[in-house]
């Protein structure tokens, strides 16, 4: 990210991600994760989850995975998640 746009975004109290556009991952214990940012589904199963997010690709590892929220920017991922692995 340039200087600049970071800069107003820290003068303003931004998060830095939602500014350069980075996934950002919440996680509600390891039964809920919920992802901002991603830019698409790459693999879905019930114990591996693949989403395309910037500037990496994200995996997520566990049993009974499900998607119980799709938009084109948010994600919401139930089940047990024992995983989160970032790769390029």
């Amino acid at each position: 990210m340039n200087d600049r746009l970071e800069n107003l975004a820290a003068s303003l109290g931004f998060p830095r991600e939602l500014v350069s556009g980075a996934a950002v991952l919440t996680s509600f214990g390891d039964s809920c994760l919920f992802i901002e940012n991603h830019k698409g589904i790459i693999e879905y199963g019930r114990e591996q989850i693949k989403l395309q997010a910037r500037p990496c690709k994200l995996q997520i590892i566990g049993t009974n995975l499900d998607i119980a929220f799709y938009t084109a920017e948010e994600i919401k991922i139930t089940g047990k998640v024992s995983e989160i692995r970032y790769y390029r």
